[in-house]
């Protein structure tokens, strides 16, 4: 079922029913600056496993969570080094994924069965999501939506393949679709994984140091 939301505005009774939808287990597809992307409550395990059933999600596979900003993110990693908090406030919200070892805040559902019990940490620029988290003051599980290898922008075809099987699909109208940038803190310095939207932004923060 498509649903549709104010761009400028987005409806906050609406998103409170996502919200609650979202603690009881059932997953969504919300548009981000990145892509389209399947979402479930970070601890509700019911909503994880629906999405690695819907994804055929390996249980080795890591996942990301979405949060509204870098406090909500300090508290499920296990060490916010001083250059990851610089460089989070400068860049975030935005495309890039930040790589850090989870804590026990967070549940091993999202982790996994990884052994290094790393989490991919997204700050995301969309005022859909960006909106659902003011109001849900909890991180967000989230893997992006593919169809054969490609990313899916078109919020009528997302409807015809996963419109079943999701609680809702937000329409965010076409996403301007691309890889976030990967930038990997656990082990305590910044190593960049991948390149992708928004390194131009990273590269000028890196000269200016």
């Amino acid at each position: 079922m498509i649903l549709q939301l104010q761009p400028q505005n987005p409806e906050v009774r609406q998103l409170k029913i996502i919200s609650e939808n979202l603690r009881s287990g059932s997953i969504y597809i919300f548009p981000t600056d990145t892509a389209y992307a399947i979402i479930a409550d970070s601890q509700s395990k019911q909503g994880l496993e629906r999405m690695n059933r819907l994804k055929n999600i390996e249980k080795h596979k890591p996942l990301s969570i979405i949060c509204s900003d870098i406090s909500m993110a300090s508290e499920y990693i296990e060490n916010l080094p001083n250059e990851a908090y610089r460089l989070m406030k400068r860049l975030t919200p935005g495309p890039y994924t930040f790589i850090f070892k989870a804590n026990r805040n967070l549940p091993r559902a999202t982790l996994s069965n990884q052994k290094n019990k790393n989490i991919g940490v997204r700050v995301p620029d969309n005022i859909y999501i960006r909106t659902l988290l003011e109001i849900h003051k909890s991180p967000l599980t989230t893997t992006s939506v593919f169809s054969e290898d490609e990313y899916v922008t078109d919020v009528e075809e997302l409807d015809h393949l996963y419109g079943k099987q999701v609680q809702g699909i937000i329409d965010g109208g076409t996403v301007e679709v691309g890889y976030s940038t990967i930038i990997d803190f656990s082990e305590g310095n910044m190593n960049i994984v991948r390149e992708g939207k928004g390194i131009e932004e990273l590269n000028e923060y890196r000269t200016d140091l």
